[in-house]
């Protein structure tokens, strides 16, 4: 075999094992979801308020809540008590509203302490402790209005 075809072989074989990797690793298998923004709710993280923070909830799955700390991003999975660590660019804006994957197995796990979740009157309060003293956020999310 030539230089020449052993190079084009080489670059082949690479773009054939890299490509589909990068592929899967772009592609989430979670579903699309409609995440719609949750008004009037309150957060802090290690009892302080955070100047930039936003949280969203599920559109069909009221268990699971998005929340950009900052930089950061997590999606939350109240009926499973999991913290999965999420990327911005897996979610799209569309008006006030972000479409993007639910949870999956391929994100990653933030390791968590204790969960608590409770009503407290107009609101449920959602504690996190994350482990190895990482912090604790602590989201309040007002109760829908349901009118009669």
């Amino acid at each position: 075999m030539t230089r020449a075809r052993s190079g084009i072989w080489m670059a082949a074989l690479a773009l054939a094992l890299i490509f589909p990797l990068a592929a899967a690793g772009a592609q989430l298998k979670g579903k699309r979801l409609v995440w719609k923004p949750v008004s009037a709710a309150l957060f802090t993280w290690n009892e302080r308020p955070v100047k930039k923070w936003n949280v969203w909830r599920a559109k069909k799955d009221r268990n699971l809540l998005l929340l950009q700390v900052m930089k950061d991003w997590y999606l939350i999975s109240l009926k499973q008590k999991r913290l999965y660590r999420v990327e911005e660019s897996w979610y799209k804006a569309h008006g006030e509203n972000l479409e993007g994957p639910g949870p999956d197995n391929t994100m990653p796990l933030v390791r968590t302490e204790t969960w608590d979740s409770h009503d407290i009157g107009p609101a449920q309060k959602i504690t996190v402790q994350i482990a190895e003293g990482h912090g604790e956020l602590s989201l309040e999310l007002p109760h829908p209005l349901v009118v009669y």
